[in-house]
């Protein structure tokens, strides 16, 4: 922002040995990283959500607190529009630890502790095909969710979306990628 610029060289002026460090606990920048791992070179991931038939949210709260929410509004509504009879609206599924406007929003809503998304998000991988090692599976009281939510983004393969959370760590966001 130009005060904090006029804080900094005001700062500069009076202490030039200074050096000025700024921590922000919320990494925007995991979307990168992962998708540039995944994918083996340097990419920034744009979600259409407007393209997409299913979306599986895993604790992203795209449409209230994640970046870029007012454009992920905008794409997400447009994909839930029925204009003309025979068209259908994408159906959202969200598992989250917290109640968000994502949730409020899907279609089907799996809460759980925000660390218990790791095993699901393996779960609905193996159940879409996807091998992963190291990651055990949920306990099997959401088997039939897991499984429901799998079927759907096998069926809709090529229009299906699935994004993780930026408080989400480096693995989750991997295996959203691998979906």
């Amino acid at each position: 922002s130009p005060s904090r610029r006029r804080i900094q060289d005001s700062m500069r002026q009076k202490f030039p040995k200074a050096r000025w460090f700024s921590y922000d606990p919320i990494d925007h920048g995991i979307h990168e990283r992962a998708a540039t791992q995944a994918f083996g070179q340097a990419v920034r991931p744009v979600f259409r959500y407007d393209q997409a038939k299913t979306i599986l949210s895993l604790n992203c709260d795209f449409i209230g607190a994640e970046e870029d929410a007012h454009n992920n509004i905008r794409r997400y509504t447009k994909g839930r529009k029925v204009e003309k009879p025979g068209d259908s609206m994408s159906r959202l599924y969200a598992v989250e630890s917290l109640f968000t406007l994502t949730g409020v929003n899907a279609d089907h809503r799996l809460r759980l502790p925000a660390s218990a998304v790791i095993q699901v998000a393996a779960a609905i991988a193996a159940e879409c095909g996807v091998s992963l090692s190291g990651i055990a599976r949920p306990a099997t009281e959401h088997a039939k969710w897991i499984s429901e939510c799998a079927k759907d983004l096998v069926a809709n393969r090529g229009a299906a979306l699935v994004v993780a959370g930026h408080g989400q760590p480096l693995a989750v966001h991997l295996i959203a990628h691998a979906i």
